[in-house]
C-alpha cells in the first residue's frame, strides 16, 4: 500500500499498471525504431564503402591507361567491370535504404506515440499520488493547527493598536497565515525529493526517448503520418 486512505490507493495501483504496460509497449517500440535506425545506418556505411571501392577502381583504371598509353587491355577491362559492379552495388544500396528510412520513421512515430501514451497515464498517476500524500499530510496536521490558533489567541489579546494591525492586516488569522506561508516556502525551496527513494516513482521510469515522445504535439505526429503515407506510396508506385 503506498497510501492510507483504500479508495485512493487501489486508484493509484490501477493507474500504476496501467502505466507499467503502456511504458512496456514504449520499450518495445523504442527498441524496435533503434534497431531500425541502426540498419539504416549500416546500409548507407555500406553504400559509402562500395562508392569508395569504385572510386577506388576508377583510379587504378585511371593510372594503368596511362601506363598504357591510351591502349587498352585485359586489367583496364576488369577494373572497368569492377568499377561498374561496386557502383551498381552502391546504387542498390542507396535504393534499398529509402524503404528503410520509411521504417525507420515509422517505427519512430509508433515509439512517440506508445511514449505520449505512457508520459500522460504517468502524470495521472504521479498526480493521484501526490494528492494523496496532501491527503494524509493534512490528516496529521493537528500540531500545527494547535499551534496557529494559540497564536491569532496571542495577536487578538494585543488589543486595537497592534503592530499587526498597523500593517494592514485585517484579522490574527491573515497574520499567522501570512508567517505559515512565508515558512513554508522557504523549506520547500530549499526540499529536495528522493525519487530513487520513493516506490511509486521506482515505478514509473523515465528512460531515453520519452522527452522526445512528450513534445511531439498531435499536429505534429498527423503530419509525420501523411508524410509517411505519401513516402510509403512514393515506394510502392
Amino acid at each position: 500500500m503506498h497510501l492510507t486512505d483504500p479508495t485512493r490507493d487501489a486508484q493509484l495501483s490501477q493507474e500504476l499498471e496501467a502505466s507499467q504496460q503502456a511504458f512496456s509497449v514504449f520499450q518495445q517500440a523504442y527498441r524496435d525504431y533503434s534497431n531500425k535506425a541502426t540498419l539504416c545506418q549500416q546500409q548507407r556505411e555500406a553504400a559509402e564503402a562500395a562508392e569508395n571501392s569504385a572510386r577506388g577502381f576508377r583510379e587504378q583504371a585511371r593510372a594503368l591507361l596511362r601506363e598504357l598509353l591510351g591502349n587498352p587491355s585485359k586489367k583496364m577491362q576488369e577494373l572497368r567491370a569492377e568499377e561498374r559492379s561496386a557502383y551498381t552495388l552502391a546504387e542498390d544500396y542507396r535504393s534499398f535504404i529509402e524503404e528503410l528510412e520509411v521504417e525507420r520513421d515509422e517505427a519512430l512515430l509508433a515509439m512517440q506515440e506508445a511514449g505520449r501514451t505512457y508520459t500522460y497515464k504517468r502524470a495521472s498517476a504521479l498526480s493521484t499520488y501526490a494528492e494523496g500524500l496532501l491527503d494524509q499530510a493534512l490528516d496529521e496536521i493537528e500540531p500545527l493547527l494547535k499551534a496557529m490558533a494559540m497564536k491569532v489567541e496571542v495577536l487578538n489579546r494585543q488589543g486595537r493598536f497592534a503592530n499587526w494591525r498597523q500593517q494592514g492586516f485585517e484579522s490574527a488569522q491573515d497574520v499567522v497565515m501570512a508567517n505559515i506561508h512565508k515558512r513554508l516556502e522557504q523549506r520547500l525551496y530549499g526540499y529536495r525529493l528522493d525519487h530513487d527513494a520513493d516506490p511509486v516513482y521506482q515505478a514509473l521510469p523515465w528512460e531515453h526517448g520519452l522527452n522526445e515522445a512528450q513534445q511531439a504535439t498531435p499536429m505534429e505526429i498527423k503530419k509525420q503520418r501523411d508524410s509517411l503515407e505519401q513516402r510509403r506510396a512514393a515506394l510502392s508506385a
